[in-house]
């Protein structure tokens, strides 16, 4: 019996009987007209019909690739050509697509790989395309479109799991060649440059939190590698959910490598799948399956970070030492309920950081001597009182101090902690040291974008000139960060506190237009507006701020901690908020 690998089309049209029910000729001469245009379709994709029953039809490619975009060119055309009809008379495909081993009988197909395809096409909604984990592995760099995961889902007569994606063929967006992002800059061949891109989670939904996890530990390996330049990852995840061709995502951050993964978590067993690729050529380097019990995680992403570094830079023998972090916690679940807190420590907003202390407060409670956690909660309680989100400020700057001397002990190999706590404490208007854990962690790994990014911000409450260079640093290593937005404010906060209130109101109004929601601009912008004279801005601005924080007040203002390090701007920024006729309590 002859068996062959190929990827599998199957479609059929989406409600069918209830369309002949409503006009019989009138749907089957449009289910021809159909089912023309989409044999030219797949026979442009050098993919063959083998199969057809009613409505829908079976095809073979031999590349998974051209059959997902044939799938994609197929729901184009159908749109494009039947607009002119009303919306009930219109004929809609689901198509599933699989890559499998299937048997070959005659002009035929059959087997699971066929079988999986039908199934996975049952799952589509009209109109959609749902793909196997098979496929989705071969896409990587070669098609634009966005993608979910469906997690595992049981199929019927199909005897295990299958990795389900939905293409959201719809999310294409080309961007003009006048309207495409500036190429980040390319650093020097002597020091490669790489990203290790938000890697796809074939658990389900409910583990996505813990995806997210092992590509921030991953980086972070990495980022300590003095060899490399390694971007940040509230930059790759920008990539998040889409399909991105990697030439692309190589001009774009400036870098010479993209890392691309899946992670499955079945029960206590672990499967990460990584490969490196060459951003110019698109050649893949190194790829490699990692198989363990999940609570072999934490050496799990050494050795990834390991085998990539070396991959990188043969002349790096000893990776797995360099790339040793800091001290695993005690339990796995401790280690579950930060990385579920992890994506709520930049949120930004007061609802979001709330999310994160819960969690935090658990994982101490099951270990009390997880330096990591004490200081992610160290973090948003400083948040609590730098975004002046807190409720009680002194008991929060109680709480904020005692947690940042729960997390001292033990985050000394940490960088990501230390940066933590060094921006805790520079919430809490300790500046001096603040930079002392931000130096130590900048020591420790040179491309932490958030390190830099805090350091900037003490030079800014400090009045120092080194600002502009610590947060250029940032965005540098952090090119399509979400935050940079507040990269941007403390360069202007450096430029207020120099003497020169009008230049940092010219960055805060690009800011609020682009950022409207985030609150705490408006009470910055205020202020340096009125120092500068502009009182026509200043009023603008604080009209924007009374109707987003309608209980701000001077005096709540100045619980900020920030302001007990610089009583002489305190001063100043009170009067220039009384100017502009803002409650006093």
């Amino acid at each position: 019996m002859d068996r062959k690998l190929a990827a599998i089309l199957s479609a059929d049209v989406a409600g069918f009987s209830r369309l002949t029910a409503l006009d019989e000729e009138g749907t089957v001469r449009a289910l021809n007209i159909c089912l023309s245009l989409i044999g030219e379709i797949i026979h442009s994709h050098d993919g063959r019909i083998f199969g057809t029953a009613g409505d829908g039809f079976v095809a073979e490619f031999a590349s998974a690739v051209e059959a997902v975009r044939c799938a994609v060119a197929i729901q184009h055309r159908l749109v494009e050509d039947q607009e002119r009809n009303a919306p009930k008379h219109r004929l809609q495909f689901r198509i599933g697509v699989n890559l499998g081993d299937v048997i070959i009988s005659g002009d035929d197909l059959l087997g699971d790989g066929v079988n999986i395809a039908a199934r996975l096409q049952e799952m589509a909604p009209a109109a959609g395309i749902c793909i196997s984990g098979s496929v989705r592995e071969h896409l990587y760099g070669k098609v634009p479109y966005a993608v979910t995961g469906l997690g595992e889902q049981a199929l019927k007569n199909i005897p295990r799991p299958i990795a389900v994606f939905r293409v959201d063929w719809r999310e294409e967006a080309p961007v003009p060649a006048s309207a495409a992002p500036s190429p980040a800059p390319r650093f020097g061949r002597d020091q490669p440059s790489l990203v290790v891109m938000p890697f796809d989670n074939l658990s389900g939904p409910a583990d996505e939190y813990f995806v997210d996890g092992v590509v921030e530990e991953i980086t972070s390996a990495l980022s300590r590698v003095r060899e490399f330049f390694v971007i940040a990852r509230q930059s790759a995840f920008t990539y998040k959910g889409r399909f991105v061709d990697v030439r692309a995502v190589g001009s774009e951050l400036g870098v010479d490598y993209v890392v691309q993964g899946t992670v499955r978590r079945g029960g206590q067993r672990l499967r990460i799948s990584v490969q490196l690729v060459d951003a110019e050529t698109r050649t893949q380097f190194w790829s490699e399956r990692y198989d363990g019990a999940a609570e072999d995680i934490f050496e799990l992403q050494d050795r990834i970070a390991a085998h990539v570094a070396g991959a990188i830079h043969p002349a790096i023998q000893s990776a797995e030492t360099e790339l040793s972090s800091c001290k695993p916690p005690n339990s796995l679940r401790a280690y579950d309920l930060v990385m579920r807190a992890l994506p709520h420590l930049w949120g930004q907003s007061k609802p979001v950081n709330e999310r994160a202390i819960p969690l935090l407060q658990d994982a101490i409670a099951i270990d009390p001597a997880y330096g990591r956690a004490h200081a992610f909660l160290a973090w948003c309680y400083g948040q609590r009182l730098g975004y002046i989100w807190s409720e009680e400020p002194e008991r929060d700057l109680e709480r904020c101090l005692s947690a940042v001397e729960a997390a001292i002990g033990s985050i000394d190999d940490d960088p990501t902690a230390l940066t933590a706590v060094g921006g805790a404490l520079s919430h809490c208007g300790d500046q001096e040291r603040a930079a002392a854990y931000l130096e130590r962690a900048l020591a420790l790994d040179p491309n932490n974008a958030w390190a830099w990014a805090r350091y900037g911000w003490v030079a800014s409450y400090k009045g120092e000139t080194g600002a502009t260079e610590r947060f250029e640093r940032a965005l540098t290593l952090s090119p399509a960060d979400p935050l940079a937005f507040n990269m941007r404010m403390g360069m202007a906060l450096s430029l207020a506190m120099a003497g020169d209130p009008a230049k940092a109101v010219a960055i805060a109004r690009e800011v609020v237009h682009k950022h409207p929601d985030v609150t705490w601009c408006y009470r910055m912008m205020t202020a340096w507006a009125a120092m500068a004279g502009d009182l026509e801005t200043a009023r603008w601005a604080a009209g924007r701020l009374m109707a987003t924080e309608p209980d701000f007040t001077i005096e709540r203002y100045l619980t900020r901690p920030v302001f007990r390090g610089e009583p002489q701007w305190a001063r100043k920024t009170v009067e220039a908020l009384r100017l502009v006729g803002l409650p006093e309590r």
